[in-house]
Parts: C-alpha cells; structure tokens; sequence
C-alpha cells in the first residue's frame, strides 16, 4: 500500500492539527467515558483523574508527534522500523481491533439512543438492535463505496459539539446533587484505574499521531498542537460531559439528551457525530485489515470487519466499556513508547550485508521489540492488580516500562547524543 510522501517541510500549522485532534477527541465516545467515570468516582475526583489521564496522553503525545514530525514517516512505517515487518503486522493488528471495539460500543450506543428518543418521541416500539443494524449497515456501505469527506464533515461539526457540551454542562450544572459522592448504581472504580481508562479512550489517536503531525511545517508545532489538545482541551471537555450524567443520575446518553431538551436537533448532531466517528474507526480498521492480510480486498475487509462490529454491537458493549478502556491502556501504550525510543535513541539495525533486518519471524528485531511490548503489557496487569508498580497508574507504568526494557535489550545500537535521524524519503 503506497504512502503519500512528505517533503522535508511539512505544510500544515499547529493550529490546523490541533483542530484535527481536537475534533478527534469530541463525540459520543467522550461523553460515554467521562459519565461512567463521573459516576463512579463523584466529579470532583473524576475531574482530578481527567487531568492525569490527559497529562499522559498529552505528554506521550507530544513525543509521538515530534517523532512523526521529524521523521515524515507515518505509524507504520516508525512501527515496522521497531518491530521488523511481520511485527509491524501484528501491532496493526491489536490497533484494528482496538478500532473494532470501538465501533461495537458507539453502534450499541446509538442503537440504545435511538430507540430511547424515537421511543419517547413518537411511541416507536422497535428495539434497538433493530437501529443498530440499520445504521451499521448504512456505514459499511459508505465507507465501502469509497468514503470521502467525512472527515470534513465531522471538522466542520467540531465547533457544534462543543457548544452542544457547554450547554448541556451549564443547563444542569446547578442540579448536581454533589460534587463529590459518586452515583450509588453506578460500579465502583479505583482512582489508578480510571486515569487508564482515560488513557484508554484516546491512546489508539496517540499512536497513530504521526500519521498528521509529519505533515506539520515544524517540530515545534506538532508538539504545540498535541499538548494543546490533549492536555489543555480533552480534560476540559471529559469534564464538561460528565456534568449531566451527574446531574441526572444517568451514565449513558439519555441524560444528556435529557439536559438538551430532547429534541431531534441535539439527537441529529450527536448521531451524525457518532455515525462520523463509526465510519474513521470501520475505515481505519479496515485499512489495518488490508495491510496485515495481504490478498484482502479493501472492499471485502470493510463488510466483514462491520459485520463483526455490528455483531458485538448487538450485546450490551457498553456495559463493557471501562473495562476495555483500561485494557487498552496497559497494551497499546507500549507500541508508541518502543517506536519512540528506536525513532530517538537506537541506530537503525543492520545485518552482515548492511541490509534493514526485521521482516522475518525469527528475527532479532522482532523477538526484541514484542518481547518488551508483551512483558510490559504482562507488568500492567500486575500493576493494575496492585502487586507491582513504579507510579502505581498502569498507564504510566508500561510505558516505562516498555521503553526502558527495549532500550536497555538495544544499548549497542545506541544513538549518541547530536545524531538525529534524518527523514525518510519514500
């Protein structure tokens, strides 16, 4: 699969990708993420572990970002440096199902919401997996059909988001029974394991982060926009949407459709978000798909990757969510942190002929780079579990972890300070 190439000038500003990011992080995924978090732990200590959880993935972001933009090489191009080709493979992989999970929660989601309104509104009796198939099946066709523009629609929709948030947030703000005690139906969760979940809901963006930042037209601006972003604007807006589950006691969507109103205007413009939202993470897993299975239509890895989507899309995914969040924080996080140090630190590796190692199973490459990834995903759970830890937040641990451990199996090629990598021409 060909790759647009990248000059040594990138031609996008820093206001530009953070609009992008930004965009990425608002819409129906963030307000099911923060309610469950809110309700779990009271706002006051959810709004600390938004913080933390953002903190992370500002400051990890910025380093994959600076890594893009320095190299104008994309994800899988840094991916299958690190890991070598048949391990580049496998990390796209683990990226493709973390995407398939998502588009399973937001089409149970949708089809929960939908059935709630039209139910409400109009005293429609279908049940929700009816709504789920129909407009899972609307969004294999689309993106199957040669998707184009969505991206730009849902740019354009970012700025109605946020103002939808805001006024649902300052429409119930004063109904908020307390600040500080969590919702009593709501599953308890421990402070280190919501700041991964918060991890968990964007870390697959972070990852992926070098795909747009190496077209930034610098380094510093690539890194600007992600911390901006990340660490400035995603806790804000974690916060502001876990105020009207808050308020009204309801840690799905309804009680924010409730704060709104309940009107076809907020339900259109938070469907049409998640609707965007479900055909970038069909379109991006099918392009994973189609890279890890060489012979696989694009077309045909659309209908079967949506077909299992709308599948799992059926049980009560959402029911799953923190869960599968906070697995997501423990084994993607590694991935970014080993193409980060061999991107940085580590000359690139050579066999006897000076030819690129890495495209074979049994490769050093290869044994190193999934060793240390498969260890550190072992050590967060341990920390997860509370036996072993650095700082105690998995999150943060595995990618310390992670680093360290690859670095330390790789000192021979070490980079010495003042030798950069120069920028890949494809």
């Amino acid at each position: 699969m060909s790759t647009p190439t990248v000059g040594d000038q990138g031609t996008l500003s820093g206001l530009h990708i953070a609009f992008v990011i930004i965009g990425g992080t608002i819409g129906m995924a963030v307000f099911l993420v923060s309610a469950q978090i809110g309700g779990a732990l009271g706002l006051k200590k959810a709004g600390l572990a938004f913080v933390m959880g953002c903190q992370i993935l500002a400051v990890f972001g910025s380093l994959t970002s600076y890594v893009g933009a320095r190299t104008r090489r994309t994800t899988y191009q840094l991916c299958e440096t690190a890991f070598g080709g048949d391990g580049a493979k496998l990390v796209n992989s683990l990226i493709a199902l973390s995407l398939l999970g998502w588009f399973a929660v937001i089409a149970n989601t949708m089809g929960a919401l939908s059935e709630f309104v039209f139910s409400t509104l109009y005293g429609w009796t279908f049940p929700p997996a009816v709504y789920v198939i129909v407009s899972s099946l609307a969004i294999v066709g689309v993106t199957a059909s040669g998707f184009r523009g969505i991206d730009r629609v849902a740019l354009w929709m970012t700025p109605a988001m946020l103002v939808l948030l805001i006024h649902a947030a300052f429409t119930c703000i004063d109904s908020v029974p307390s600040w500080e005690l969590p919702l009593a139906h709501v599953p308890p969760m421990s402070f280190a394991s919501a700041i991964s979940a918060v991890v968990g809901s964007y870390i697959a963006g972070v990852i992926i982060q070098p795909d747009y930042s190496r077209h930034a037209c610098t380094c510093a601006h690539a890194v600007t926009a992600a911390f901006i972003a990340l660490g400035i604007s995603f806790p804000l807006v974690m916060f502001l949407a876990a105020i009207p589950g808050q308020a009204l006691e309801q840690v799905d969507l309804r009680g924010l459709m409730l704060a709104m109103g309940l009107g076809l205007p907020a339900f259109t413009l938070l469907f049409l978000g998640a609707w965007s939202s479900n055909v970038l993470c069909l379109y991006s897993s099918s392009l994973s798909a189609a890279t890890v299975i060489g012979r696989l239509n694009y077309r045909v890895a659309v209908v079967i990757i949506g077909t299992i989507g709308t599948c799992l899309g059926l049980v009560d995914a959402q029911s799953y969510l923190i869960n599968f969040l906070v697995l997501l924080g423990i084994t993607i996080p590694p991935v970014g942190a080993i193409y980060v140090v061999e991107a940085l630190l580590l000359e690139p590796a050579k066999t006897a002929d000076s030819s690129p190692v890495g495209n074979s199973w049994l490769s050093r490459t290869w044994v190193i780079a999934v060793g240390a990834w498969l260890g550190a995903a072992v050590f967060g759970f341990l920390v997860h579990r509370g036996l072993v830890g650095i700082s105690g937040v998995a999150a943060i641990d595995v990618i310390l972890f992670s680093a360290l451990v690859f670095f330390l199996l790789n000192q021979s090629r070490w980079r010495r300070p003042g030798k950069v990598l120069a920028p890949q021409s494809d």
